[in-house]
């Protein structure tokens, strides 16, 4: 994962994002700190895409976010991600 400016700039202060799964735990496929909510989303979405049929929802993934303490708070509870539609 590369990390922009900015994104460098929240992981040095203690905040980065993660993926889960529908049952709040850590996402088993998609297990990476994420330096903003945007990029967390996109590659989830990437993950998704493929996988997700048209006439139905892919698996459910929310987002968490660090705390300065260490901790992990839900800022995003898992849902259906919406895909860009097909080109």
């Amino acid at each position: 994962m590369q990390i922009s400016t900015r994104q460098g700039a929240d992981l040095q202060v203690g905040r980065c994002y993660r993926l889960i799964d529908g049952g709040c735990e850590p996402h088993q496929e998609l297990d990476a700190y994420y330096g903003s909510l945007d990029e967390a989303i996109a590659d989830a979405i990437a993950w998704v895409e493929p996988i997700a049929q048209s006439n139905h929802q892919g698996p459910l993934i929310g987002v968490e976010v660090s705390t300065t303490r260490g901790e992990w708070r839900t800022c995003r509870i898992p849902g259906p991600l919406l895909c860009p539609l097909p080109r």
